[in-house]
């Protein structure tokens, strides 16, 4: 796909952190307190802060978003239950309720312990601050301990360190690998990272056909800019045979999101075909941008 009419090409470059930014680790102190609930203190922690990225999470209870962590009843329950030697999960769960509560020492300091005690989700978010602070290798190392555990998160920045050379060597091989494994676990970050790797045929060889299945993938899971990436694929016939009708539509579910580039490409007037005959070839090859402006 080197010439034909595109946007944008471009990788998430973005390590994931679901919970915590870099910040100094604090000593803590945590006073007990009681959770008003009927629940263990455990429980409790369980059903107010459990995370959806957390595959070690209480099934019985719903997954909370970050934003509507209830912080006051969240922080007294995981505080007793951290305080009644709970497991790494609660010790995670109260990192989470921590930062939220913009508590960010105390949340890193809890991350460590989670992560020491294995919490894959732990891990990870700890794994990004040691790269923040300079320890890539450290970081690395982690990724590598929590995919073995299948956490997704895990999978998409190992593929990210594999192919940007994050604490390791670069592998564009090792980082499709890891890209496909966030992929297959319905990840749309991982199928949208893939797809551009394959768009590209940087490090790993071009092959727009599979590229263009990773960015329906993704486009499937709502991310938007594998919308628009097939919608050009689509548009020019790149990887599969050109569909105006189904380009039109991918770009209308990409500009329903608030992509200005999609909106602004549903509202231009179709190129009349039948003339561009008659257009000289350098005017041509103005109607299209170059593929290396597509989205990473």
């Amino acid at each position: 796909m080197k010439n034909g009419p595109s946007k944008r090409i471009s990788a998430v470059n973005a390590i994931l952190l679901t919970v915590v930014s870099l910040v100094s680790i604090a000593a803590i102190a945590i006073p007990p307190a009681r959770a008003a609930s009927a629940l263990l203190p455990a429980d409790q922690c369980d059903a107010e802060a459990g995370s959806e990225h957390d595959l070690q999470r209480n099934l019985a209870f719903r997954p909370v978003a970050t934003e509507d962590i209830r912080i006051g009843i969240a922080l007294s329950a995981c505080r007793e239950a951290y305080n009644q030697g709970s497991g790494p999960r609660q010790t995670f769960e109260l990192a989470r309720v921590l930062h939220a509560a913009g508590q960010r020492g105390q949340a890193m300091a809890m991350l460590e312990k989670a992560a020491e005690g294995s919490h894959a989700v732990a891990m990870v978010n700890y794994a990004v601050m040691l790269g923040e602070r300079g320890d890539r290798a450290a970081e690395f190392a982690l990724y590598q301990k929590a995919a073995a555990t299948g956490n997704i998160l895990a999978a998409y920045n190992l593929g990210v360190a594999y192919r940007d050379g994050i604490g390791t060597s670069a592998s564009g091989a090792l980082a499709a690998q890891w890209f496909e494994r966030a992929s297959v676990a319905k990840d749309n970050l991982g199928a949208f990272n893939l797809a551009v790797m394959l768009d590209e045929g940087t490090q790993i060889p071009e092959d727009n056909g599979k590229a263009a299945q990773f960015y329906k993938l993704a486009a499937d899971r709502g991310n938007v800019d594998a919308m628009v990436n097939l919608g050009l694929m689509l548009e020019s016939g790149e990887g599969m045979p050109a569909n105006a009708s189904a380009a039109t539509a991918m770009f209308g579910r990409a500009a329903e999101k608030g992509d200005a580039f999609a909106q602004g490409k549903i509202a231009q007037p179709a190129i009349d075909t039948a003339t561009t005959s008659s257009v000289e070839l350098s005017e041509q090859a103005s109607l299209a941008m170059p593929k290396t402006g597509r989205v990473k």
